[in-house]
């Protein structure tokens, strides 16, 4: 079994899910499931009572389905379909490995602003891309967040977040909650190397004259971006 950190991490993020909302074992939906890693180590777990894994390639759940043959895993159910369209209902679903665009469509798919009953109001979310516009997404739509997390994994790093559509939060629409996410702290490592990647991508600026900058929205943005992140590590040195 893969033992990926990003695995247990997002795992662990589902378990923080269920004991802030239920009182029961849940039943899990792991949606675009690829290559079923999640699923499987989440069928391992106490608290879970099912596995309900979705994609819309049959190829890839033939992967999962030989891997629960072959690992002998059970209580996870194999469902061919797009998004959480194949499913009837999940107490959690993880979306995982892709774009924050198309999360940001299954979210929509749920009608996050209207009362009928959703098939899913707990969500983990991993996005692969795009976690700007995600997080700029919830905090707009004033979705309750649990948590907003950064980890590094295979020379990667992973934001994971906890959201709820059924609860409303208000959460501050700025440069550090949506580029840096709002739970993460200078005392977590892997998030002050998130910080020193980050200052590394942004030093394009230094080449930039300070007129062309502010008189450019984004690089604008980029720039206060920078300050910012300047003045979280040099707090860390003084720590």
């Amino acid at each position: 079994m893969k033992t990926f950190k990003r695995i247990d991490k997002i795992c662990s993020a589902v378990e923080l899910a269920k004991n802030e909302f239920y009182d029961r074992q849940i039943v899990v939906a792991d949606i675009a499931t690829d290559h079923g890693y999640i699923a499987e180590k989440l069928s391992k777990k106490s608290f879970v009572k099912e596995v309900v894994a979705t994609d819309i390639s049959a190829k890839s759940l033939n992967k999962l389905e030989k891997l629960i043959e072959f690992r002998k895993l059970s209580h996870i159910n194999c469902v061919l379909g797009d998004g959480l369209a194949p499913i009837d209902h999940a107490d959690v679903s993880v979306i995982a490995g892709i774009g924050g665009y198309e999360i940001i469509k299954m979210l929509n798919c749920q009608n996050i602003n209207s009362d009928f009953e959703r098939k899913c109001d707990v969500f983990v979310l991993q996005p692969a891309q795009n976690v700007n516009e995600l997080r700029e997404y919830i905090i707009k739509n004033k979705i309750f967040m649990l948590k907003d997390f950064i980890i590094y994994d295979e020379d990667r790093f992973y934001p994971i977040i906890v959201i709820n559509l059924s609860k409303k939060q208000r959460n501050k629409l700025s440069i550090f909650n949506v580029w840096l996410g709002r739970d993460n702290q200078v005392s977590e490592p892997d998030f002050v190397a998130f910080l020193y990647e980050t200052m590394e991508y942004l030093s394009f600026l230094n080449d930039i004259p300070k007129k062309r900058i502010f008189k450019d929205k984004v690089l604008k943005q980029k720039y206060k971006l920078k300050k910012l992140v300047n003045k979280l590590l040099n707090r860390r040195e003084l720590c």
